[in-house]
This record gives structure tokens, C-alpha cells and sequence, in this order.
């Protein structure tokens, strides 16, 4: 069975940015969908990609995503609503728990930038296709996947297809990693497992991302020490 790849279309931060506003906000469906319209149209000119942007868009922040707990959106729609702009480790959140083709483009990125901060399109290309198959529905959608990176100024786009990995100056706030970790136990449908292991994931590659233990929240997971290891099972 070939693999889901769920990512038609190249996303901008100021869009994930207004659309996790409007929902929340509380805007109804249809109000929403107006709105994101009227946010797309300068910048896309056909309409039914429009509609597929719109879409990728609204099932990001979605509170009824298939099997996510609701908890877990209601967390990040709430972590909005108290702040004055969306924190980006949301969307990031977000995108990994809820698309399994970025987080695995965004793990060949990571792998990559062990050796060198370089890759070509060519490389990337190789990898995604022995993953998701040699379709062009798989190679536009890592062409949609690099472009949302450049736009997230986690990719820097060079002559010659060439792509240099950017890391992040950005803090992650004690509040928001355990969530984080959750969206990694959904990615990968993990009910239980060790912290170093969710650490270790190079979902994670453009943040500086720790964990102390003190900083676990028992709300999202069961702690038990194994040995040297500490697991996390998810709630």
C-alpha cells in the first residue's frame, strides 16, 4: 500500500499564522474559508489551488483532526488565544503530528546536516521517492515541502537546486514541550517511548530542543524509569 503523502501545496507563515488567529477566534466554517480566500487570492491565481491551499491550511488547525486527540489541538488554539502571535513551534507541532511527508522530508534534512548543511533537490528527490514512490504527486510535494522551509527560513535555496540547511535562534518555552512530544507520538503512532529516543528524532533539527524531567507534563504522559531510561507513555 503506498504511503500518504498529503501535502499538494507550499504553505506561508503569515497564512498558518491568520488562519490559527481565525479559528482561534472562533470564526464558523464558513467565514473561515472567506477568509482564507480572500488572504490566498494576491498571492494565487487559480482557484482550485486555491481551495487545496485552503484546505492543507485548515486541517492544520483543525480541532477535529483524524485520530488526534482533541486535547492536543485545544492546547495550541489555547496557547494562541493567550498570546499575541502564534508561536512557530505550534505550527511545527502541528505539521508534524498531523503530516507524515513533511516530518519525513524534514528527517532527511536533519540526517543530511550530520555530514553537510548542503543537499541537492536530486538528493532529496532519491530518498522521497524510495519512501512515497515515484510519482509526480510525490515530487511536487516535496517541491511544495522545500518551499514552505525557504518561506520558514529553515532552507536557504542556492544556484544549482542546492538547498543549506538553516538552524533556528529560537527558544522553546517549557510550556510547549511536552506537546511537542506528543505531535512526535502521533507522527510515529508511539504509545509509549524512552525520552532520548523522542529527543534524539530529527524532526527536531533547526531548534535546540532539551528536556529535563521536571519539565514533563503528567498531563499528556505516564513516566516510568526503565532502567536508564526514562518512557514516556502517552495518556
Amino acid at each position: 500500500m503506498s504511503k500518504r503523502v498529503g501535502f499538494s501545496c507550499h504553505i506561508n507563515l503569515q497564512w498558518l499564522d491568520l488562519v490559527a488567529e481565525w479559528i482561534a477566534q472562533g470564526f464558523e466554517q464558513k467565514e473561515l474559508d472567506q477568509q482564507i480566500d480572500l488572504m490566498l487570492e494576491p498571492s494565487i491565481n487559480c482557484k482550485v489551488n486555491r481551495g487545496k491551499t485552503r484546505n492543507q491550511l485548515t486541517k492544520l488547525w483543525s480541532s477535529d483532526s483524524e485520530g488526534i486527540a482533541q486535547n492536543f489541538d485545544k492546547f495550541a488554539i489555547d496557547s494562541v488565544v493567550e498570546s499575541d502571535h502564534p508561536d512557530f513551534v505550534l505550527h511545527w507541532g502541528m505539521l508534524i503530528a498531523k503530516n507524515n511527508f513533511f516530518a519525513d522530508v524534514v528527517r532527511f534534512i536533519g540526517r543530511r546536516g550530520k555530514h553537510s548543511d548542503l543537499f541537492t533537490y536530486a538528493q532529496a528527490q532519491k530518498h522521497i521517492v524510495e519512501l512515497y514512490g515515484d510519482t509526480e504527486t510525490v515530487k511536487r510535494s516535496l517541491r511544495s515541502v522545500l518551499k514552505t522551509l525557504v518561506n520558514f527560513k529553515i532552507l536557504e535555496r542556492q544556484r544549482n537546486r542546492t538547498y543549506k540547511a538553516q538552524k533556528l535562534n529560537c527558544q522553546i518555552e517549557s510550556k510547549y514541550k511536552s506537546w511537542l512530544l506528543q505531535s512526535l507520538m502521533y507522527n510515529q503512532n508511539y504509545r509509549s517511548r524512552a525520552l532520548t529516543d523522542l529527543l534524539d528524532d530529527l524532526v527536531w533539527f533547526p531548534f535546540a530542543f532539551s528536556v529535563s524531567v521536571n519539565e514533563l507534563e503528567t498531563t499528556w504522559f505516564d513516566l516510568h524509569q526503565q532502567g536508564n531510561n526514562l518512557v514516556l507513555f502517552k495518556k
